[in-house]
């Protein structure tokens, strides 16, 4: 109440922060207004005059409203120009709107700019980018696909270039002197996921200064933000390489798995059919129908959507009835009646948790003979059993423990393949969760629709989709470097974004990115119907429904655009509309390459399309001619919002054969009469911001138009999220035919409460991936400021001898720490690591040293002059210099992959530290830093052990014997063959080869003095 007080008394902060901006807008304009005396060489002038003040001491805020003066008129005289854009030859027509202009502040101070589809953010952005980039730094926009970055670096780089910038476009194909390039250049267009990969190859792959692309994180926009920030934030980006050994059995156990699905498949069938029968029998016993609906809950816990089941549960009273059994099972009153239940089917799912587990009846039919398959073995007590053997002898104990070693990793690996086939058979879903193309699983991005080629599921469920399949299985990947999209943009001096739909989110943009949320408002009034959603018992109904309405907009030659939430419905109600004879366009995954060119046609007279929800974000639609039977004037009236009423004026605007009554008001003319572009949803997405996404497709630039989404209680979010308000409302279904629907707001805001419980468990799980990311983000960037500092360095040497010095510095005090204060230290422990790792002679005279600080000088100095000696006076300085570059590089990245290796292992094993009353990420964060510790100090000795063992091949050279060299002329005859008599290799025919030197063998010791066997040595090499 105090809040609402509050707000009617001083406004919103959004509505403040407008007002703030208002004389910021006027400035801008009234400057404008006087560049049009200007000459283009005087206007262009400008943008050095403007570097010239920013080098002087001024800020980009001090010069903003005349830079963004600047653009403006820019854009004024390149209208009429046209311009080549993705093949396409497209007249500029665009100036910037006053709400274009506080869009374009807002997004210089770091804030998401949220605007309507069809307000021109595309045009919002040119304005703060001009600006950075004066600066000297590459500034960035992100968009979501690599058509959208051509397509604006192309179209807005006309602006750019009219004013003296340079533009670039980074593209999924480029090689890295290209990317370089673009780079290089004032501002760049490009996807997230080019971006990052663009920094994990830089940071944590380039081996030379040369092969790093990006420049610098000074300012980036994010087109789409909320569909970057928040849908993509999940997964991380990840650079993996094959796996140095494949120890898979998916092909293997997919036979035994497929069976298992197939047997569970046939008893929920018995039991869905037993209950049914029991239920519809009036005669039937209570006992009888308590046990029917156990056995219907046995079929919901094994398939949630067996068809069976779905047709029972749109009967309310069977709903109530497996409702509260499934209470029941789960009450603490029941303990262990849960666990009963689920060893009488094979096994059971949870959707919510994406998670399916094997009963025990499951595991007997798998293993029969094997009643420990699933057991693992307590490796540490097994290995005290045998070091406590005295029947063992010591190779006896390292032969058992290798044998006891490969069982448990086999016995491992069997029980991680099947948990997996199992999560691919019972929770993913063909054309839904992924397609199959050119013998490929390809994932398909839940929110957008879009395929992801490249990309793979984690922890071999890839692998498994693929044997479910038949397809090719690919080998294991390792991890060789990721980040988060989190900690990726998190990086950016600033950070900036525009959306259509961010306010939902506004919570998460600034708990996790420091992200302000500014709401602009419209050029013109929204003029779109929102009608109330349609609810139906099935999803048949709901299609139905969905295809008559889709028909009669077609009769009038309203356009419509049917979003989807998966392929498989897109392509189902693609056969249907083919039934009835209607033209349309499909687009959804497996037709994305075409997604701006159907999407922009999507408003033409009497179209039908049907795409993913998310498609064609960035397209902007434009009504064809007659789907709009209001004038243009009656449009471009900025005062006629939908709650306005129509004059005697505005309704001779209006080509309709019978003119509504005047006082009608705008919303219910459009309500009574629609036109323009008619949304249509077949159903509720997890979050409502998709949904906002979906219904602002329609009514741009206060053109008229319509939405309404189809429900059906079989829809997954009623399924798992609505469950405790579906059954009142059904309580009203009694007595309703087939075909009828059930339409309230009230119906509206339980669906939307539905979808907030979504958004909380959505942000729970992307919170929690950035907590542990944060502790692997700290030694990531460790890791990579130690490799940059190794990559550019002038003198990879002195970083050499920094290495040898912390690792000798080290050992030294270590030994002085554990000699106590009077004793003298024992060197015997520093003494064999030193002759380990430095193939040198220490002096003892060394070791009288007092002082642990001396000492350890003493040791590095004749670590330095070994050095020198056996190396340096060997090597080309240059080469040499190179070599140790490599050494520390190839070092640190392959230890660093190895920990990348264990932390995924330390993520995973954690986890079940919960039984123990304790947090996984505490555990992690704890674990991972003694890792890591451990990591750093082994990058030290590797480094100090390869150092004097790594040579050139011409060091190699130097060490045989000079060979007795000759020069010899081959005389050629006239047809250009050899002389008579002689061989190709140049010796007379017929003349034996004799060997002056007895032929050493290859089990015999290397002549060269090094005391290995000549294969092992100078022999390995010819």
């Amino acid at each position: 109440m105090i809040g609402w007080i509050m707000k009617k008394i001083f406004g919103t902060r959004n509505a403040r922060v407008l007002k703030s901006m208002t004389p910021l807008v006027e400035r801008i304009n009234e400057l404008a207004e006087s560049y049009k005396s200007l000459t283009d060489e005087q206007l262009c002038a400008h943008t050095d005059a403007f570097r010239a003040r920013l080098q002087n001491g001024e800020t980009t805020d001090d010069i903003m409203c005349e830079a963004y003066a600047t653009v403006k008129d820019a854009c004024r005289r390149l209208c009429g120009r046209s311009a080549e854009v993705t093949g396409h030859t497209l007249v500029w027509d665009m100036v910037p709107f006053d709400v274009q202009l506080v869009g374009g502040i807002a997004l210089h101070r770091g804030c998401i700019a949220e605007m309507a589809t069809g307000e021109g953010k595309t045009l919002v952005a040119t304005m703060p980018l001009y600006l950075n980039a004066l600066t000297g730094k590459n500034c960035q926009l992100v968009t979501v696909n690599d058509y959208l970055a051509r397509r604006d670096s192309e179209w807005m780089g006309t602006v750019f270039r009219f004013l003296g910038l340079t533009v670039g476009c980074i593209q999924n194909e480029m090689r890295p002197a290209e990317r370089r390039e673009q780079y290089a250049r004032d501002i760049t267009y490009g996807t997230n996921s080019e971006f990052g990969f663009d920094y994990l190859r830089d940071m944590g792959m380039a081996m030379s200064p040369e092969e790093m692309v990006q420049r610098d994180y000074f300012f980036a926009i994010i087109d789409e933000i909320d569909s970057i920030l928040i849908d993509e934030a999940r997964t991380p980006l990840i650079i993996s390489g094959p796996a140095s050994v494949s120890t898979h059995r998916y092909d293997q156990l997919k036979p035994l798995v497929a069976e298992l699905f197939r047997k569970q498949s046939m008893l929920s069938n018995r039991l869905a059919n037993e209950a049914k029968a029991t239920l519809e029998d009036g005669t039937a016993s209570e006992a009888a129908r308590e046990e029917a609906y156990l056995n219907l809950v046995k079929v919901k816990m094994t398939m949630p959507k067996h068809r069976a089941l779905m047709r029972l549960l749109e009967e309310p009273a069977a709903r109530r009835g497996i409702e509260r059994k499934e209470a029941e099972i789960h009450s603490d009153n029941n303990r262990g009646l849960l666990q009963q239940v689920k060893e009488t089917v094979y096994f059971s799912m949870d959707e919510r948790s994406n998670e399916a587990d094997l009963s025990e009846m499951g595991r007997k039919f798998l293993r029969p003979d094997d009643p420990d398959a699933f057991v693992i073995p307590d490796l540490a007590t097994l290995f005290s059993e045998i070091d406590s053997d005295e029947a063992l002898d010591d190779a006896g104990r390292l032969e058992r423990r290798t044998q006891v070693q490969a069982q448990f990793e086999t016995q491992n690996e069997s029980i991680h393949n099947i948990s997996q086939l199992l999560r691919a058979y019972c929770l993913f879903e063909k054309d839904v969760h992924y397609v199959v193309q050119d013998n490929k699983v390809i994932i398909v991005d839940e929110f957008t629709g879009r395929p992801m080629p490249g990309r793979r599921f984690s922890e071999g469920l890839h692998q498994a989709l693929e044997a479910k399949e038949d397809v090719t299985i690919e080998r294991e990947t390792q991890t060789l470097a990721t980040i988060t999209i989190q900690n990726y943009f998190r990086m950016y001096e600033k950070l900036a974004g525009m959306t259509g739909t961010a306010e939902t989110e506004a919570t998460e943009f600034k708990e996790i990115y420091k992200l302000d949320v500014l709401v602009v408002p419209t050029n013109r009034p929204c003029r779109r119907v929102d009608a109330d959603d349609r609810v139906y018992k099935t999803t048949r109904e709901k299609y139905n429904a969905i295809i008559e309405e889709v028909a009669e907009c077609n009769r009038h030659g309203q356009p419509v655009l049917v979003g989807t939430v998966s392929v498989d419905v897109s392509e189902i109600l693609s056969r249907m509309l083919q039934r009835r004879n209607i033209p349309h366009s499909v687009l959804n995954a497996k037709q994305h390459q075409r997604e701006a060119e159907i999407v922009a046609r999507a408003g033409q007279p009497g179209a039908v399309t049907i795409a993913t929800n998310m498609a064609g974000r960035g397209t902007d639609i434009k009504l064809g001619p007659g789907v709009v039977y209001t004038d243009r004037k009656l449009i471009e009236n900025k005062g006629k919002s939908l709650q306005s009423a129509l004059t005697e004026q505005d309704l001779q605007l209006l080509s309709l054969p019978e003119k509504p009554a005047a006082g009608t008001t705008f919303g219910q003319l459009l309500a009574e009469h629609p036109c323009g572009l008619h949304v249509i949803g077949s159903a509720r997405h997890d979050a409502r911001r998709i949904d906002r996404q979906l219904r602002g497709r329609c009514a741009r630039q206060g053109d008229p138009g319509s939405s309404r989404f189809y429900v059906s209680l079989e829809d997954n979010l009623m399924r798992l999220f609505g469950s405790d308000r579906i059954t009142g409302f059904m309580e009203k279904w009694v007595g309703l035919e087939e075909g009828e629907d059930l339409s309230h707001r009230w119906l509206n805001r339980s669906i939307e409460q539905a979808q907030r419980r979504v958004e909380q468990q959505h942000f729970a799980i992307r919170k929690r991936t950035l907590q542990y990311d944060d502790v692997m983000n700290n030694q990531r960037t460790e890791i990579y400021r130690l490799r940059r500092q190794i990559l550019t360095c002038e003198n990879p040497r002195e970083m050499v001898f920094d290495f040898v010095f912390t690792a000798i510095a080290d050992r030294v005090e270590n030994a002085f720490e554990q000699a106590g204060r009077r004793e003298r230290p024992d060197f015997a422990a520093l003494r064999e690591w030193l002759t380990r790792t430095f193939p040198i002679g220490f002096a003892p005279a060394i070791f009288d040293e007092a002082d642990p600080q001396a000492l350890s000088e003493a040791l590095v100095a004749e670590v330095d002059r070994a050095y020198a000696t056996m190396k340096e006076a060997h090597e080309q300085a240059t080469v040499l210099r190179e070599l140790e570059r490599l050494v520390m590089l190839q070092t640190l990245d392959k230890l660093y992959q190895e920990h990348l290796y264990g932390m995924d292992d330390l993520r995973q094993g954690v986890q079940l530290r919960t039984y123990g009353q304790r947090d996984p990420l505490v555990e992690y964060k704890q674990e991972a830093y003694g890792l890591f510790a451990e990591l750093m100090e082994t990058i030290k000795e590797d480094i100090c052990n390869s150092v004097f063992r790594v040579h050139t091949v011409a060091t190699y050279e130097s060490m045989f014997p000079p060979q007795h060299q000759r020069t010899e002329h081959t005389q050629l005859e006239q047809f250009g063959g050899l002389a008579e008599g002689e061989a190709p290799d140049g010796h007379l025919q017929g003349v034996t080869i004799r060997r002056h030197e007895a032929k050493v063998g290859r089990n015999d010791p290397c002549p060269c003095g090094s005391g290995q066997k000549y294969k092992k040595c100078c022999g390995r090499f010819g």
